[in-house]
């Protein structure tokens, strides 16, 4: 007997680069926010702040309060860089500065005396601390999640399998499993900013809804002091954000490969003498990504796929 099991899963993600507020998601994003002042300690009302996302090449403009107060939200998760400007003083700007998702990152500065063609950059600086609000979380880079092992389930490397097996104050699985000590299913999913929970289960309907973990850029875990935003969960929830194209090329490949002539046999097998499974994985993917027009409109794409065989013959 001989049987097979076959699982895909693709995404394609087109993204137009624009200007326009609204028409960005208004969850699974960064803030930055902070106050300008002089070398003095005055505040600087009316300065101009441009935040410059540096893998894609989007600008996003603030300008001070009457209290040297500027908040830029909605920024994608990135890498950027910062400057604040204003007639009569030297133009500041603070490079590679990171934001992270759902981060709210305070950003000050103090501007000199001087034409604003002048300027003065600060790149090396300790990490930034997120002072702006009082919401507790952990995030992971996408680097972190994949030294980490991650279960096939479904058809796919599931998500929240690094969540429950490498995250401090959860337990449990994937499926069914408890974060902060709330009861199972009871936190929130959310991917990009949408809410893939069911009528029936909250937590546990990451399973069949996941979408190929080398297309998540990062992820967030948030155990307390919640936002009003998140209304649909008893004490946490994961957040993950997917990738997107960017000014440059860039792709991966993947396999990940289980069979009986590799694998060690399992304890319980071992205890009644059993032989090893006969069952053979193969799980593997690509995905690739870049700009359609540089600046404005990028392009991701991500394929995985899944062939599961039972290699017992029977006569």
């Amino acid at each position: 007997m001989k049987s097979m099991i076959k699982t895909t899963s693709i995404l394609l993600i087109l993204a137009l680069a624009v200007a326009v507020e609204p028409l960005l998601a208004q969850s699974g994003r960064g803030t930055l926010t902070g106050v300008v002042k002089d070398a003095t300690g005055a505040l600087v009302p009316g300065a101009d702040v441009v935040i410059l996302n540096k893998d894609n090449g989007v600008e996003t403009k603030a300008t001070t309060t009457s209290t040297g107060v500027y908040r830029a939200p909605y920024l994608e998760p990135g890498m950027y860089q910062v400057s604040a400007s204003l007639k009569g003083f030297k133009t500041a700007v603070r490079d590679n500065v990171p934001v992270l998702l759902t981060q709210t990152v305070t950003l000050d500065f103090t501007l000199e005396v001087g034409e604003v063609t002048d300027t003065v950059t600060v790149s090396a600086e300790a990490p930034l601390l997120e002072s702006s609000t009082a919401e507790i979380g952990i995030n992971a880079t996408e680097k972190e999640f994949h030294t980490w092992p991650i279960l096939v389930g479904d058809g796919t490397r599931q998500l929240q399998s690094f969540v429950f097996r490498a995250l401090p104050g959860t337990s449990g699985g994937e499926f069914e499993g408890t974060i902060n000590g709330g009861q199972a299913y009871s936190h929130e999913i959310l991917i990009d900013g949408i809410s893939i929970g069911r009528f029936d289960l909250n937590g546990g309907s990451n399973n069949e809804f996941t979408p190929t973990i080398d297309a998540v850029g990062e992820m967030k875990l948030q155990t307390g002091a919640l936002s009003s935003q998140y209304g649909n969960t008893q004490t946490a929830l994961t957040n993950f954000g997917m990738k997107s194209g960017t000014n440059d090329y860039h792709g991966s490949a993947f396999w990940f490969n289980q069979n009986k002539a590799l694998n060690a046999n399992t304890w319980n097998n071992n205890l009644v003498g059993a032989p090893k499974s006969a069952s053979v994985l193969n799980n593997f993917g690509a995905t690739v990504g870049g700009p359609v027009i540089k600046n404005k409109t990028h392009f991701f794409f991500s394929y995985e796929g899944n062939r599961q065989a039972d290699q017992r013959t029977s006569i």
